[in-house]
């Protein structure tokens, strides 16, 4: 089997659960050189040891400036060239509240969200304009496409991950660096508390709990969870070569639940609608 990664070195923020940490599973899988990062340093190791010598750790917490340049520029040290950069580092916003929302908070939301997506960005570039080629792929939501799936910070950051992505695309094309974003839905991630099952044994649709069930019929159109899984799915494809000619695009995956209500659903709107306009 030919591996879609053979040769390539990626980087990864965020990977010691969840998205990031598939993502490295896989890209390892797919014959890649692997550094994954995170800030804690104790699971970071454990995760490059259980993954062998493709993967190696380093510590970095994304709200620091400096230590993401260290990233960089410690994995080019090492390996001589970075062909991959996940900016995938965030966590959930579960703030509701406006007048809730203090200043303190603001701020590190966006540098969590949309500050480190900069400058992982920005360090990449700087290696890979020299190779003239790259892969960068960052991580939003589809709270940046659509209200009611986060807080308000939230959504606004990952929308303007979203718009970055589209807009550096465009200065870096010239370069042969493909800069793109992923949105994804309803991903069950330590989000929902899972996160023990995440860090240890993966998570998989033979699961009978993430099957077909109820509790998704009336969220999205494909009725199962979604898993960190269908994420690497698309984050592999953009690092690889199959996407040479791709770049500026946000790649939505969510079970179809942006593309609308299916018709059922809706049809139920208009009987209750047309029912209580019979009422007058």
């Amino acid at each position: 089997m030919v591996e879609r990664l053979q040769n390539k070195v990626v980087v990864i923020t965020g990977a010691t659960s969840g998205i990031g940490l598939e993502i490295a599973r896989r890209s390892v899988s797919e014959g890649a050189s692997v550094v994954i990062s995170g800030r804690r340093e104790n699971e970071g190791k454990k995760i490059a040891s259980q993954l062998g010598e493709k993967c190696r750790f380093i510590k970095c917490d994304v709200l620091y400036e400096d230590q993401i340049c260290n990233l960089v520029e410690e994995t080019f040290g090492y390996y001589g060239n970075i062909d991959v950069m996940f900016n995938n580092a965030g966590a959930p916003d579960f703030v509701r509240n406006i007048e809730d929302i203090s200043y303190d908070k603001i701020r590190q939301s966006l540098d969590l969200l949309l500050t480190s997506v900069i400058v992982g960005t920005r360090e990449a570039t700087r290696i890979m304009s020299k190779q003239k080629n790259g892969s960068i792929v960052n991580t939003a939501s589809i709270a940046g496409h659509w209200g009611g799936c986060g807080g308000s910070v939230y959504s606004a950051a990952k929308a303007g991950v979203i718009h970055f992505s589209k807009v550096t695309s465009l200065e870096l094309a010239k370069k042969n660096i493909r800069v793109n974003s992923i949105s994804p839905g309803a991903i069950i991630t330590e989000i929902f508390g899972v996160g023990q099952k995440l860090s240890g044994e993966k998570l998989a649709l033979s699961d009978e709990h993430l099957k077909s069930s109820e509790a998704f019929n009336d969220f999205q159109p494909i009725a199962r969870a979604g898993l960190p899984e269908d994420i690497a799915n698309v984050a592999i494809y953009l690092a690889s070569d199959e996407s040479t000619f791709v770049t500026g695009q946000d790649f939505v995956v969510d079970g179809g639940l942006l593309a609308g209500r299916p018709l059922n659903v809706a049809s139920e709107s208009f009987k209750k609608i047309n029912r209580s306009l019979k009422s007058f």
